[in-house]
């Protein structure tokens, strides 16, 4: 399964090309983090379809609490390497179900993702 960042959202709704174009309607499923699903209401989805709609029936990543992603931005070393703490709630998931893998447009998400063994190589 496959957790796919802002990032890549933002810029498949905004016509840019990426990984996400050959993986929609496929298999592996693409999961929702609720974060994730926040910053897109905030940044605006489009305005034709029913983005949100469409977007909600994704199956759910789970959330770290506070505790656990704390704990791991100490075991990962993520301290001054430019992820945000929304990314690394992503990281946090990925490692929570056995197979997940991220798929993100941010590089320094994708660097760490990589280095953590969790970035989606399609």
């Amino acid at each position: 399964m496959i957790l796919v960042d802002t990032s890549t959202w933002l810029d498949h709704f905004r016509g840019k090309r990426t990984q996400l174009d050959g993986l929609l309607g496929l298999q592996p499923r693409k999961l929702m983090h609720p974060f994730v699903f926040g910053e897109l209401l905030l940044n605006g989805l489009p305005k034709k379809g029913d983005q949100a709609k469409a977007l909600r029936k994704l199956p759910s990543a789970p959330v770290g609490s506070v505790a656990e992603v704390a704990a791991y931005i100490e075991w990962a070393k993520l301290t001054g390497t430019g992820v945000g703490y929304v990314d690394t709630h992503l990281l946090v998931s990925a490692k929570m179900l056995p197979g997940v893998c991220i798929l993100t447009e941010d590089q320094r998400l994708q660097a760490q993702a990589e280095r953590l063994g969790l970035a989606y190589s399609g």
